[in-house]
């Protein structure tokens, strides 16, 4: 064996674990012969998913965090309450905190009677404790076990704008999938339901089929409270990534582990971009926000800001051939609390096409320096220089040298998890001095109302004890059942049996 070919053993090697690590971290295997199309805005997204369900004859499964009580909720609630009166399975599970209005108004009542399956996740409840902070906050529809939709975007008119008062609708990114993805997706949607109450028929839980429909590699990454998925594939790409790291995303609040990984790539040469609102839905957000840009633009990454009303949309492309999109926003609460649900697709034709849609985005976005002026950033598309092959020794020996500089920021990113700190920057004073003042501030309101730190703390011990405590009864219930199961398996006397006391 050559030398050569040696290097060319070591290349694909150092290829394999990468997928492998991709696979192992994600929780998902790619899955090949997926036919995909990418929808933008409320433009594409809206009309695919009223005419796919309007053209359902097996059943409709959605999972949403939001499924609002306007224009567009009840045309697709009443779509539903149609194909349910038509004997079509339709289950749909909505988040409670995100549809807390259409859930109080009793929006799904015309739904459940026409025959269709409604669950809400995680509505209040006295046994339900901390686990109420965790949401479900994916947004997924699945049509005859044939169509998938993965989005940002929620069943709300709010991504439609308001043309009567100028304001665009906001940018969003979904996507239209066949093939077979479609059985991770499904069990994915039953694993959210069974969280609810009854699981789903297993019959419901197999594609229409498992045909190679199309060119596409994809994952399904379904991220549940704590298993980080999402978070490991994220750092992943950010150290993987060589030449180009592009990011959009509604909600940016980064962990230093993560802006670290950013930071380091931008640092190796990778050109990588962040976009994300000016003006959010939730203003506080996009303040934190801004106190995470100087130390990114001091290590090369370069950031803009929407100039539209919103955007919302949460993607990535790396290279011009990894991309993802879904609901995963970057930060905490995305990383470890909810049910998130994303596609990654390595494809270069959609990643190629994604990455040309973040460019003409950035046409109608504003970057931010270093400087305390704005301007505004001439549009410049990235060239896609036509480089020569090098000879299989030379790629060998690229490919080895990147990959070590991507293992040093991967080592880099597990230093700072391991050491659970990062330097701080002469830049960051004054986040640093307006959350101490607001420390201050607090302490003092404390000393002259003490009610304000006692009143949180009593009503989280409050109910976490009660949650704790309908938990434990729940469990003497369950064991009490099973030991009258028992007697009966055994032939006992059923007048010695005491039926089971419900707990109050």
């Amino acid at each position: 064996m050559t030398h050569e070919d040696q290097s060319l053993q070591t290349l694909q090697f150092v290829r394999q674990l990468a997928e492998q690590a991709l696979s192992r971290s994600a929780g998902a295997p790619l899955v090949p012969g997926n036919r995909v199309r990418l929808l933008y805005d409320s433009a594409d997204n809206f009309p695919a998913w009223e005419a796919a369900i309007a053209g359902s004859g097996d059943s409709v499964f959605i999972e949403m965090y939001i499924f609002a009580n306007d224009q567009f909720g009840l045309k697709i609630r009443d779509l539903l309450v149609e194909k349910a009166k038509a004997g079509i399975q339709v289950c749909l599970l909505y988040d409670w905190l995100g549809s807390w209005r259409a859930h109080l108004a009793g929006f799904f009542k015309p739904l459940i009677e026409a025959g269709g399956q409604v669950r809400a996740y995680h509505p209040p409840s006295l046994g339900g404790g901390l686990s109420l902070l965790g949401r479900n906050h994916r947004k997924m529809i699945i049509v005859d076990r044939r169509q998938l939709f993965v989005s940002g975007l929620c069943i709300s008119a709010s991504w439609q704008g308001r043309p009567d008062q100028g304001l665009a609708p906001w940018r969003d990114t979904g996507l239209a999938l066949e093939g077979p993805l479609l059985t991770p997706a499904l069990a994915a949607f039953a694993d959210s339901w069974a969280s609810c109450g009854e699981p789903l028929d297993d019959g419901w839980l197999q594609a229409s089929s498992d045909e190679l429909c199309g060119p596409a590699s994809a994952r399904l990454i379904a991220t549940t409270p704590s298993t980080a998925r999402m978070m490991r594939l994220d750092l992943l790409v950010a150290s993987f990534a060589r030449r180009t790291l592009w990011l959009t995303d509604a909600y940016f609040m980064a962990t230093s582990l993560y802006l670290s990984a950013l930071q380091q790539a931008a640092r190796d040469g990778v050109d990588v971009r962040l976009l994300v609102p000016r003006s959010s839905d939730i203003r506080w957000i996009a303040t934190v926000s801004r106190t995470q840009y100087r130390p990114l633009l001091e290590a090369g990454v370069r950031v803009f800001e929407w100039n539209g009303p919103m955007i919302h949309a949460k993607t990535a492309v790396a290279d011009g051939r990894w991309a993802r999109i879904g609901s995963t926003n970057l930060n905490l609460s995305s990383w470890l609390v909810n049910r998130e649900l994303d596609v990654a697709l390595e494809d270069e034709e959609l990643a190629g096409e994604l990455a040309q849609r973040f460019l003409q985005d950035l046409e109608q976005s504003t970057e931010i320096v270093l400087r305390h002026e704005r301007r505004r950033p001439v549009p410049r598309p990235v060239r896609q220089e036509k480089r020569q092959r090098g000879t299989p020794k030379e790629m060998a020996i690229s490919g080895a040298s990147a990959a070590a500089r991507q293992a040093m920021r991967i080592g880099d990113a597990l230093g700072a998890v391991v050491r659970g700190s990062r330097s701080v920057e002469s830049s960051e004073a004054p986040a640093f001095l307006s959350i101490g003042v607001a420390l201050c501030a607090l302490a003092l309101a404390i000393a002259y109302f003490p009610w304000l730190a006692a009143a949180p703390l009593v009503l989280l011990l409050a109910g976490s004890g009660l949650a704790v405590a309908f938990k434990a009864c729940g469990l003497y219930l369950e064991k009490r059942r099973k030991k009258q199961q028992s007697r009966q398996a055994s032939g006992g006397d059923d007048s010695d049996r005491t039926p089971p006391a419900d707990c109050q």
